[in-house]
């Protein structure tokens, strides 16, 4: 019974370390290009990350809820990259602010920018290294 526990528990972290552990990869520029030509999509620092939140921006956070109710940035909304429905839910925020994405450590949220890319938003941001980095920063967490 104990090895059925333990196998059960590797295998659940290593389902979900490959799902947001995987090489971020960076958005193509040239296909996220707005009608002025300006990109709207980029992959940035943890340090750019943090400059980009103001009142004309939102955070959202693309991990599970557990991971989220573990730690998360200050006033992030929670919308969970493995949902059925997770473009609906994304698509319905005001695609006029700036959409600061992050995960853990930026794989999921480099494959949510792809997922909205093109879906009206004015300019979205993957914060490279996710969460991760930005508790390695040492930045607020709220708990």
């Amino acid at each position: 019974m104990k090895i059925l526990q333990i196998l059960t528990l590797v295998s659940l972290t290593i389902f979900f370390s490959f799902s947001c552990d995987t090489a971020t990869k960076s958005v193509d520029a040239e296909s996220n290009q707005s009608e002025q030509g300006t990109a709207v999509a980029n992959d940035v620092s943890v340090n750019e990350f943090k400059s980009l939140i103001n009142d004309n921006s939102i955070v959202l956070d693309v991990r599970r809820p557990v991971e989220f109710k573990a730690g998360h940035l200050k006033n992030a909304i929670n919308i969970n990259y493995f949902d059925d429905d997770f473009l609906a839910q994304v698509i319905k925020l005001d695609k006029s602010k700036t959409l600061l994405i992050h995960c853990a450590s930026g794989g999921r949220s480099a494959g949510a920018m792809s997922k909205l890319s093109g879906r009206g938003f004015e300019a979205m941001y993957n914060m490279l290294g996710g969460i991760n980095a930005w508790e390695n920063a040492k930045f607020e967490v709220v708990k």
